[in-house]
């Protein structure tokens, strides 16, 4: 079975499914994950003043952490950081379909359509529009994660309102989890942020807690083909 995992930023596809990605991988999966934008050029005044070098830093973060999630298919693009919306949806359908033609996935996951982060939302908008279910669509399940600080923060004012129904359990996999996490230190901010270490492991063992788990990343169900 093929799994597609469409993030929109570097560290986006560790914080929303890193140890579903490690279960994949335990599974003997096939595992692609693609992440469409280049993550950096939006914390400076100007794209111009973004040094190659962050660029070139956050790539290799974003390769290391797939290898410690046994991800062997890494693919790497370079739309504009929290910028989605300058260039054409179209574009960004184009590149979701290519690589599903490629990989051909059986289950692809991207973010949530309702985050407060304008990329995450044109993801979902090209991924739901890639995997449109069509004859010969190969795509029989689309799940929805949701990303710290981006999706807890619309406070459920953003539509559509994340709403967890499968719940994954990763508590023989919430280690790597952390531990890829780690590799993007640059992206991770100190407690009590949502977005830090201890945050998120609290957030995966909260999530496991609701359903009788040691630890679960939690998913909105799309669509399920069977």
């Amino acid at each position: 079975m093929s799994v597609l995992i469409v993030a929109s930023h570097p560290d986006d596809e560790v914080l929303g499914c890193g140890g579903t990605i490690m279960r994949h991988v335990r599974n003997d999966e096939r595992v692609t994950v693609a992440i469409l934008g280049e993550g950096v050029t939006s914390r400076q005044p100007t794209v111009r003043e973004t040094s190659i070098q962050s660029l070139s830093d956050l790539r290799d973060a974003a390769r290391e952490a797939a290898t410690q999630l046994g991800v062997t298919d890494l693919r790497l693009f370079d739309y504009p950081d929290n910028r989605f919306d300058t260039v054409e949806l179209l574009d960004l359908v184009r590149t979701v379909e290519e690589i599903i033609a490629d990989v051909k996935p059986h289950t692809v996951y991207c973010q949530h359509g309702g985050d407060l982060n304008i990329d995450h939302q044109l993801t979902f908008r090209a991924v739901l529009t890639a995997t449109r279910p069509q004859p010969g669509q190969v795509a029989k399940r689309l799940y929805t994660w949701s990303t710290r600080s981006a999706t807890e923060w619309t406070f459920g004012s953003i539509s559509p309102v994340f709403v967890p129904r499968l719940f994954v359990d990763i508590s023989s996999t919430l280690q790597d989890k952390l531990e890829a996490l780690s590799i993007y230190g640059n992206e991770l901010r100190p407690w009590p942020h949502s977005r830090s270490l201890q945050a998120i492991e609290a957030a995966c063992r909260s999530n496991g807690a609701k359903v009788g788990l040691e630890a679960a990343e939690v998913f909105d169900v799309i669509r399920i083909i069977d």
